[in-house]
């Protein structure tokens, strides 16, 4: 995928348009109108019929794995959701629901899953407690992503054939709504594939509504319906489902408006002039937790300077960006969490402590030069990694990098390809070099404490600048013990004024799920609870 160059004409065009929106504050001249909570759609009308085969693109690309610990990206864990299921899942609106098992939290420090009756995998085989331990087990392993969740986890054991008991060592309220994104592997078959599990090579054994058939490294992973899947209630409609791996936003608009891939989640921001006018299928906006970001990529390095990392919060036009980079499809945001991780029932008072920061973090191009006067910085060149072929990074990179040298930042701007950019998000040797990364975020469930523990927890994944503040670390385990929402809310907004100060996390604008189907076609869940389900099995046939 070639590298977008980048020309100066190009630069001055997009902030002079950003400077017309600016002047135009509450207005929407030159840019798209805002798309209100109003127009956000959670699923499409319920599928007809079956169909052969969809073709559905990764947005980001092709995954770097299918292991279901490492799944973490937008790619990988959606595809892995349809493999493999899933112990609770979430319905479309993002509650909560028992899939391959139920639970019953017996005491705070101890939960009970039961599994569901005459549930198999793929090759026909029952699965078991033993299934379930050790693929809890196996998630919870220190060299896995997913390890974090189970930091509070005391034993996994299999208590009955059919039953799982997990104690903890301190009570936990995210474990169990995490138990969406936690996955069941055919024990038997993961050992025997050893560190080949979830390569093309190695494969999976699950027993999700799709089957693995084979992963085309650089061009495709197909799957077909499992027709002996338990839930007949969820039987996918499509026998055959294509992924491919386009990352260029203008070709993959161009795909789907040909009608040669039948549709997309997570599609760039500068797809949605065109497609929004696409006589073969519908754009349609989800409510999502995601957020667009920029993240300070490494401890050392000129971004060590807490006053630089402050400018950056201040020299950020987000109104702007909101509008003439992603076509209003975006809301600009002061803490690193989005509003949409907010509990409903908490809304209020995360709602207060976020005015602060909106108003402290304000377009101040004053205060940002002055915070740039008072730091270490010499000119020393910024480098901002993006990913290669995404025209709305490639954009807001330039307005970051227009922003950064009116303020006195010489930011240079290096785009990875997107596989290379995937690695990075959670490997410091691909980042070498890196200063600061444009990336997405996003969160699972409706809990603040997911994202929050990834990025200042010491020694997490995507915590790359060794953040490691024990006044956070000990509001955080006391959030997580505590399964009152409104005490919850307290302490995390409590912990949230301590590790915001830090600047680690330069948030941009919270995102929608933006989404696009071929009209042959309906059923897409269309909120970003499709990554905790196996979407694809809601799409099929739009007529009889």
């Amino acid at each position: 995928m070639p590298t977008r160059h980048i020309t100066r004409a190009a630069v001055l065009s997009l902030v002079l348009a950003a400077s017309t929106l600016t002047a135009c504050s509450g207005g929407t001249s030159g840019g798209q109108k805002p798309v209100s909570a109003d127009d956000l759609v959670s699923s499409l009308p319920a599928a007809k019929g079956d169909v052969d085969q969809v073709t559905w693109n990764l947005t980001g690309g092709e995954p770097d794995t299918l292991d279901p610990a490492n799944a973490a990206t937008t790619q990988s864990g959606q595809v892995v959701r349809n493999l493999c299921d899933s112990l609770l899942t979430l319905d479309a609106k993002f509650n909560l629901k028992p899939n391959l098992a139920s639970y019953r939290q017996q005491s705070p420090t101890e939960l009970v899953l039961t599994i569901r009756r005459n549930t198999r995998f793929w090759d026909g085989s029952t699965v078991t407690a033993e299934d379930v331990a050790y693929s809890l087990r196996r998630s919870a392993d220190p060299s896995k992503i997913s390890s974090y969740l189970f930091a509070n986890v005391d034993s996994i054991r299999a208590t009955a054939g059919d039953r799982v008991t997990v104690t903890f060592k301190r009570p936990d309220e995210m474990f169990t709504s995490e138990l969406a994104n936690m996955v069941v592997l055919k024990k038997a078959f993961a050992e025997k594939a050893g560190a080949r599990l979830g390569t093309p090579a190695g494969g999976l054994m699950c027993s999700g509504p799709f089957k693995l058939d084979r992963w085309t490294s650089g061009d495709s992973i197909t799957m077909s319906r499992n027709d002996a899947y338990w839930n007949h209630d969820r039987r996918p409609f499509a026998k055959s489902v294509k992924f491919t791996f386009v990352t260029d936003a203008t070709a993959l608009a161009q795909s789907l408006d040909a009608g040669e891939i039948d549709g997309a989640y997570e599609l760039s921001a500068s797809s949605v002039p065109a497609l929004q006018k696409s006589k073969e299928g519908r754009l349609v906006f989800g409510l999502s937790p995601q957020s667009m970001n920029v993240y300070v990529a490494r401890p050392d390095g000129v971004m060590a300077d807490g006053a630089l990392r402050a400018a950056l919060q201040r020299m950020i036009d987000r109104t702007a960006l909101a509008k003439a980079v992603y076509h209003g499809a975006a809301t600009p945001l002061y803490t690193m969490t989005a509003p949409a991780t907010w509990p409903s029932g908490q809304r209020t008072t995360y709602a207060k402590a976020y005015e602060s920061f909106e108003t402290a973090r304000s377009y101040d191009m004053d205060a940002a030069k002055k915070l740039v006067k008072s730091s270490s910085y010499k000119g020393q060149q910024i480098v901002l990694a993006i990913s290669a072929g995404d025209d709305a990074q490639s954009r807001t990179a330039q307005l970051l990098q227009q922003q950064g040298r009116e303020a006195g930042l010489s930011i240079k701007i290096q785009s990875m390809q997107p596989l290379v950019y995937a690695q990075a998000g959670y490997d410091a040797s691909k980042r070498k070099g890196v200063d600061l990364m444009l990336s997405s975020n996003f969160s699972a469930t409706p809990d603040p404490l997911e994202t929050i523990g990834f990025l200042y927890l010491p020694k997490q994944t995507y915590n790359y600048v060794n953040y490691d503040d024990p006044r956070v670390t000990k509001l955080f385990d006391k959030a997580r013990s505590t399964f009152d929402g409104t005490r919850r809310a307290e302490t995390i907004v409590e912990m949230q004024a301590l590790y915001e100060k830090a600047n680690t996390v330069i948030p941009l604008v919270s995102t929608n799920t933006t989404t696009f189907l071929n009209s042959r076609l309906t059923g897409a869940i269309t909120s970003f609870a499709y990554w905790s389900m196996p979407q694809m099995a809601y799409v099929g046939a739009a007529k009889k």
